[in-house]
């Protein structure tokens, strides 16, 4: 009895035995920390803009390293000042170069003269980079990417070039002026580079001085109306070789490209971004259609290389007399198209 006694006071002391206690006794789980692997970047791209531009991204997520530079709202790049930044989402980047070589896209009549000499051969070089990966991203050769070729050229190239009645077609055209290569011609290197060899005259860079037989005297070389269609098919992928706009009805042209269709109210509700615009002579090509107003990008002696905007009317009352369907030509292959800048 004594002992029992003993037993219970100890235990109520806490000198008792522990087993319900031990029994409850949760074990220790240990965890290993994973190591962290290095990010293998998947898909890596350029973007160029220029200041105010905004470009369009495959995917929302994406992270500016500078804000201040370039920053991101949901899937769109704007830029912001002149810089570089990179733009990353899981292992997949964009480098972004803002620059003020190029304006952001938009039809301006008050961009100054293109002038002989303003582009050393490495700005040259730089322009046609940009040129050829904002073409690359609406997809070489397909309607978009000329389209886009025309947009460079006329909406963020920053100066005006004026209208340069070429004298000859090949083997002649290239010492007379006429300009049927990939790129810009801002720079004597290009002559060499291309291959651009002297006839009669020349061969002389845009903007630069060059004898013009049918005005007489020296004027500064740039592009005709079908140099300048050309050079936007040629830079996104086509070459429908240098041929000519309407010297006569027997001879194959630009608006023989595609199917003529007569310009008229029905007819222009089914004009695309991308088809040409003819008249007896001249050619043109459309590069936007905005609440029923049609952006048509050409060279013509009286408005040099511009942008005219004409809405139905208007375009009934032109010169034109005909759009060409260029489905065909271009194989059915839009791209990336957008009816307006971006």
């Amino acid at each position: 009895m004594l002992l029992l006694l003993i037993g219970l006071s100890l235990s109520v002391m806490g000198f008792g035995p522990r087993l319900m206690e031990e029994e409850t006794v949760e074990e220790e789980v240990i965890v290993e920390e994973e190591e962290e692997k290095p990010c293998t970047v998947n898909d890596h791209y350029k973007v160029y803009l220029a200041i105010d531009e905004y470009h369009v991204l495959e995917d929302i997520g994406y992270k500016s390293d500078d804000e201040s530079i370039a920053s991101v709202t949901t899937n769109r790049v704007s830029g912001h000042k002149v810089g570089k930044t990179i733009l990353r989402k899981d292992c997949n980047t964009y480098e972004v170069e803002v620059t003020y070589m190029i304006t952001a896209p938009y039809v301006s009549e008050e961009k100054p003269q293109l002038t002989c000499g303003l582009y050393t051969a490495e700005d040259n070089e730089y322009l046609d980079e940009i040129l050829k990966t904002k073409i690359a991203e609406r997809g070489y050769k397909t309607r978009a990417g000329v389209v886009q070729a025309a947009r460079f050229l006329l909406l963020q190239f920053p100066y005006h070039m004026n209208y340069f009645n070429e004298n000859g077609r090949l083997p002649y055209c290239d010492g007379e002026g006429r300009y049927y290569h990939e790129g810009l011609y801002l720079n004597e290197y290009k002559a060499e580079k291309e291959g651009i060899v002297r006839t009669v005259r020349g061969p002389e860079p845009w903007g630069c001085p060059i004898f013009s037989i049918p005005y007489g005297s020296a004027q500064r070389n740039s592009l005709d109306c079908s140099g300048f269609v050309s050079w936007c098919l040629v830079n996104a992928g086509f070459d429908p070789g240098d041929i000519g706009a309407g010297p006569a009805p027997s001879v194959f042209d630009l608006s023989d490209l595609g199917e003529k269709h007569l310009i008229t109210a029905e007819s222009l509700d089914e004009v695309k971004i991308g088809d040409l615009f003819s008249a007896n002579g001249h050619i043109a090509i459309l590069i936007g259609i905005k609440d029923g107003e049609y952006y048509i990008a050409e060279s013509d002696s009286l408005i040099d290389v511009r942008v005219q905007i004409a809405d139905k009317d208007k375009l009934i009352a032109s010169a034109f007399n005909y759009w060409v369907d260029m489905d065909d030509f271009y194989g059915y292959n839009d791209g990336k198209m957008n009816k307006f800048w971006n």
